[in-house]
């Protein structure tokens, strides 16, 4: 009796403790390395590695997503704290931008002037003069509207009032009325230099006034702050990026479109509403993401892999702007087309991209020479513009830094060229020749851009109120060549 107790005894306990027992671990092997299973449910290390996988990619594509908005913003925040600009204040260039104003894309041959609203209070008013050029973005860099001879005032100047997003109250009549998805908003509007007469031009502009609505009737004087001076609105790399954009969100409404992207950002502790503390292992998390979120970044503005992108065919001029201004395509919305543009470039309006002969302005970029290799500041290359630019205004070809996207900054401090150069020698056929190198030609010196040696470079061609032969490619570019000339 005993003997069986004892087998009956032994079977239950092998059957309980294969009950129990624990399958054994499986490995994967993926991309980001090993997996391990058991009974094919991760193990808790795996778990931890995946979430922590999952919240590193959703960074970077979240990086990449805001980065209209924090470079608009960053050119706000960096004017705020040099020159104590505010909301509704008047950033005015009394002068060309130098190479020391640290910027996206911009150039030394306009006269700008910018006013940065905030609407959540209450509407503004503009009144913008006649001949300014240029445009009203919301803070995702979507035009709202044109200003100037594509806009509503058809370049005669007028009121325009900018209203914030659901605005309930009815609009006062005699103004041109837009409406904003943002709270902040941003005009920027530019005035072409006539015959070196920069002073007019600059005069212009100071006829802009900005006031709330509330004080129409008695509009207030804005400040008006000189921003000539040497000033870095580039947005910042690292964590940095993350506390701008948090403070965007909290202050902004969220578009219906971007909701998927707040879900994402709230394991990582960005939050509408509430305050960004992340802890150590979010706070690494992004960091890291910001680093990969940058490169990602260049890889889709300097080697952009859309369809059409090429401006010439058989070159490697490409459009600045592979985006519709609405950043919206027929059945997306246009993330990596914006991200190309944005990550160089600041606003958008419509007179960049439409088909306006004698109009608007048009911008082509290099990154390669003829053989296709990066633009490298070490070499010496020639770029031929053939007689007869087509434009009414003027062109212009301007020199960056591939990693700020500023102008370069040479001790030359000349990163560009134009037609509004009296000392450019012309070939005899009216055509020129322009060279970049980090030491001018001998006799070519009016016709040098001077480069850095060792450092990656890219160039805008723009073209001021283009005409037919641009739109129709009757006339042509070829491409930056390497040049061996001393």
């Amino acid at each position: 009796m005993k003997k069986y107790m004892f087998l009956i005894s032994t079977s239950l306990l092998f059957v309980f403790t294969s009950l129990y027992a624990e399958a054994p671990i499986t490995k994967e092997n993926t991309r980001i390395g090993t997996l391990e299973f058991t009974a094919d449910y991760p193990t808790d290390q795996t778990v931890q590695k995946l979430y922590e996988e999952m919240d590193f990619q959703r960074a970077v594509q979240a990086y990449m997503w805001a980065m209209p908005t924090v470079a608009l913003n960053e050119m706000y925040l960096a004017n705020n704290k040099k020159f104590g600009l505010n909301f509704g204040d008047q950033i005015f260039l009394k002068g060309y931008i130098t190479p020391k104003n640290m910027g996206l894309t911009p150039n030394d041959t306009t006269i700008y002037t910018i006013v940065y609203l905030d609407l959540s209070k209450e509407p503004y008013i503009v009144e913008s003069p006649a001949g300014a050029y240029g445009v009203i973005d919301d803070y995702w860099q979507r035009p709202i509207s044109e200003i100037g001879a594509l806009g509503p005032d058809k370049g005669k100047g007028g009121k325009f009032l900018i209203l914030p997003p659901d605005y309930k109250g009815k609009a006062p009549k005699g103004y041109f009325v837009v409406q904003s998805n943002t709270n902040k908003v941003m005009y920027m509007v530019r005035a072409f230099v006539k015959n070196d007469d920069v002073k007019s031009a600059v005069e212009s502009l100071t006829k802009v006034t900005v006031y709330p609505l509330s004080k129409a009737k008695n509009p207030t004087k804005q400040k008006v702050v000189d921003g000539s001076s040497a000033v870095d609105t580039i947005a910042p790399k690292g964590f940095e990026y993350w506390e701008r954009l948090s403070s965007i969100i909290d202050t902004e409404p969220v578009q219906e479109r971007d909701r998927f992207f707040m879900a994402m950002l709230k394991p990582l502790g960005i939050e509408k509403g509430k305050k960004f503390a992340p802890n150590e292992k979010q706070k690494k998390i992004l960091t890291e993401a910001a680093e990969v979120g940058f490169r990602m970044s260049q890889a889709v503005s300097f080697a952009p892999r859309f369809e059409n992108v090429v401006a010439y065919p058989n070159t490697h001029w490409e459009y600045v702007i592979t985006m519709n201004p609405n950043q919206k395509a027929e059945n997306y919305e246009q993330l990596d087309e914006r991200l190309d543009y944005t990550f160089e470039a600041i606003t958008m309006a419509e007179g960049m991209v439409k088909h306006i002969v004698g109009a608007g302005s048009q911008y082509y970029e290099a990154t390669r020479d003829k053989d296709g290799k990066w633009l490298d500041g070490s070499n010496t290359y020639t770029l031929h513009i053939p007689a007869n630019v087509p434009v009414k205004e003027f062109w212009s070809v301007t020199v960056y830094d591939n990693m700020t996207r500023s102008m370069i900054d040479t001790d030359t401090q000349k990163p560009s060229l134009s037609s509004k150069n009296s000392d450019i020698v012309k070939n005899s056929d009216g055509s020129i020749n322009i060279y970049f190198g980090p030491t001018a030609p001998k006799g070519k010196e009016a016709n040098w851009i001077k480069t850095i040696p060792n450092k990656g470079w890219f160039t805008y061609f723009r073209w001021y109120s283009p005409t037919e032969a641009f739109f129709d490619q009757t006339w042509k570019l070829k491409d930056i060549e390497k040049s061996d000339i001393k």
